[in-house]
């Protein structure tokens, strides 16, 4: 289990303790003297399901106002997988994936400046407003008349929603998806901004089915920078530019405290990959057993990725001899094109045959089955 799931559940739990504490001390006596005359039960329900749906729509229209004020332009408003998208000439509605708990808003720059921060801090003004005012409306109502009473306890439950929706959402550290408080935390760093608001240009280009020219190399390596440097080597890959993508993954590995695991070991099988492709087999031997200990050959002989998978066919048929091992890489194929990037998977389709066609090359009598 990664580190971003460990922290999600643990977010999970203070979340639902914290529920129960507040449902059983406050929002309970509460409903014992101000609640209205129906189930109090039916009352709770109806009143949790409309708190939530309003503060999650809520929260992906402040995304879409601090867009709008910070420079950007929206091309997509997604809402439980019901999504908004624009195209080239009108806007669409569909059902689309998200990277988020309950929606995403995707937007893209429309000028040079822009402000990021408004991105993340409108939603976060929205919930202290809304905050403060079921805080006001409880205490307004606290000895009102039978007909209004009814809103105080409403109103509590406005704000445990709320708050348990801005605390998960505000949380200054990565979680299981991506949320505005650790954004804010990123965007501390300049160059940060600047690799996000990349990153969201590549987005569009690919989006809109135009060709992503000239992405950015950064010599500072952060979260965000990383990402982009990725793309860059896939690009540089894609163009056959094999010696300044090795220069691109060295970069990365200097700097492998801001990577996961798994992705510094995918990294290692492009270097791999690359060496066992461009220099004599006796040098990439010698890489291989200076940076690859057991529990990296572990991983890559087992990882269901594209990149481990054709390091690992390469490895397997020039350095072990092993036609069993190779068949056994290839028919993992599908299941790792599937969890590729759909924007690497062309990339990642031609840099498989690559290493097919090298091994096969390299062993004649090898029998290579058809489709692979």
């Amino acid at each position: 289990m990664r580190k971003e799931e460990i922290r999600g559940l643990i977010v999970y739990l203070i979340l639902i303790v914290t529920a129960l504490i507040v449902g059983f001390t406050a929002i309970k006596p509460t409903m014992e003297v101000y609640g209205p005359k129906m189930s109090d039960i039916l009352f709770i329900v109806i009143v949790l399901v409309i708190a939530y749906l309003f503060n999650v729509i809520g929260l992906e229209l402040l995304h879409v106002f601090g867009a709008i004020f910070g420079g950007y332009k929206v091309t997509s408003f997604n809402v439980f997988g019901l999504c908004l998208y624009k195209t080239e000439t009108k806007w669409k509605l569909g059902f689309r994936d998200f990277n988020g708990v309950n929606g995403e808003t995707k937007v893209a720059p429309k000028k040079e400046k822009t402000n990021a921060n408004l991105l993340v801090w409108f939603p976060l003004f929205g919930f202290a407003f809304e905050l403060a005012l079921c805080i006001v409306l409880a205490t307004m109502v606290k000895n009102g008349s039978i007909e209004t009473r009814w809103i105080r306890p409403a109103a509590l439950l406005f704000v445990l929603v709320s708050s348990m929706l801005a605390f998960y959402n505000f949380i200054p550290v990565k979680l299981d998806s991506m949320t505005d408080g650790y954004r804010i935390a990123l965007f501390t760093k300049p160059v940060n901004i600047e690799a996000y608001n990349q990153m969201l240009i590549i987005q569009e280009e690919q989006r809109l089915g135009k060709n992503v020219e000239n992405i950015p190399v950064f010599e500072e390596i952060t979260e965000y920078t990383a990402e982009i440097n990725v793309r860059a080597m896939y690009k540089k890959l894609e163009e056959e530019k094999y010696e300044e993508a090795d220069q691109i993954i060295d970069k990365l590995l200097q700097n492998e405290k801001v990577l996961s695991g798994n992705d510094h070991y995918r990294l290692i099988a492009q270097k791999l990959y690359l060496a066992i492709l461009t220099r004599p087999l006796q040098d990439a031997k010698k890489l291989y057993d200076e940076i690859c200990p057991i529990e990296t050959r572990r991983f890559i002989a087992n990882d269901v990725s594209m990149p481990s998978i054709r390091a690992y066919v390469l490895i397997a048929g020039m350095m072990e001899d092993s036609e069993s091992e190779v068949a056994y890489a290839k028919s993992r194929v599908e299941k790792a094109r599937k969890r590729s990037l759909a924007s690497e998977r062309k990339t990642e389709d031609i840099l498989l045959d690559k290493a097919i066609n090298y091994v096969y090359e390299n062993h004649p009598k090898w029998v290579k089955e058809k489709g692979i």
